[in-house]
């Protein structure tokens, strides 16, 4: 099997899982609150990142030190910003909705790049770049205002907290820039789970209950955690990989297609339907997603690729 192979099976295998987190995380919230559920997730998703890190630091010693495991803390604020925003909006909203408003995290990360790195304002002189973005925006706006539920504040509040979830993630990877071209997308990330991961274990502590495990049924235990192993731990090695073999614009323009798949679930387990409005909102972001990722004079800025993954 070539290398290009292994991309494109990699590739694959990372479709699925983040097509599955979204119907997963919402089946899982009758079992277990928001903040136990991220810590377990989470927690199980060091059970793979920390032996990859082990083993790249090996190979390169010197590779962490002080001044980067400091400079890591930036990229975590946003990640668990992200992170909390998607698990408690799930509490209230479904699946297909949510997956949706996610990519509107292309749109954030677009604004906030041109702001911090004036090499990649050229981007917005590209008008395919714009059209992408309107597009964007049209979507979202349809998305989050096309409902029959607008006198329901839960369902808003639900739908805002998506919104700063997406915003969050956008800023994870634009915080995560730098320190991804300085010590590997792996690395970066692996560091930041386990500073994540700590965070969600006192929010555990405080809001959640730990304990609770012994109440649920065991499948519910599995599922769970294979849920932090496969969609957040091995998902993303994997993804970082099939960048390396397929390029990053193949790569993050085919993430754009997983709330597909998780409109699907989510329809199947929960019943969910979107208005007509809503549907042709979530595909004119999708699409306006695409068109920002393939406004390329110069390589797709990392921002915009990673502002994608999930």
């Amino acid at each position: 099997m070539s290398n290009r192979q292994k991309g494109i099976g990699a590739l694959g295998v990372v479709l699925v899982a983040w097509s599955f987190s979204t119907p997963v995380v919402k089946y899982l919230m009758p079992y277990y609150d928001p903040w136990t559920q991220n810590f377990y997730r989470y927690a199980a998703a060091i059970l793979v990142m920390l032996p990859l890190l082990a083993i790249r630091l090996r190979r390169e010693p010197g590779r962490l030190n002080r001044r980067s495991l400091l400079w890591l803390l930036v990229p975590t604020v946003p990640n668990i910003v992200q992170q909390t925003g998607w698990v408690v909006a799930l509490v209230w909203i479904y699946p297909g909705l949510t997956a949706f408003l996610n990519k509107s995290s292309v749109l954030f990360a677009a604004v906030m790049a041109y702001f911090l790195f004036p090499e990649e304002r050229w981007l917005f002189r590209s008008r395919r770049f714009l059209g992408g973005l309107s597009l964007s925006v049209a979507g979202t706006l349809a998305l989050a205002l096309w409902r029959p539920d607008l006198d329901k504040m839960q369902i808003n509040f639900g739908v805002l907290l998506v919104l700063v979830s997406a915003a969050g993630w956008a800023g994870y990877s634009v915080a995560a820039k730098r320190p991804a071209e300085e010590l590997g997308s792996t690395v970066s990330f692996a560091v930041v789970s386990v500073y994540s991961t700590l965070a969600f274990v006192s929010m555990a502590l405080a809001w959640g209950d730990l304990g609770h495990w012994r109440m649920v049924p065991w499948h519910v235990n599995v599922i769970m955690i294979a849920s932090g192993i496969v969609c957040v731990g091995m998902a993303h090695t994997l993804y970082f990989y099939a960048i390396k073999q397929l390029g990053v614009s193949v790569c993050a323009t085919m993430m754009l297609t997983t709330p597909l798949g998780s409109m699907a679930l989510s329809r199947w387990m929960f019943g969910e339907r979107l208005t007509v409005g809503q549907l042709v909102g979530g595909v004119v972001l999708l699409a306006g997603g695409a068109l920002t990722l393939l406004a390329k004079e110069k390589p797709v800025p990392a921002e915009l690729t990673q502002a994608v993954e999930i």
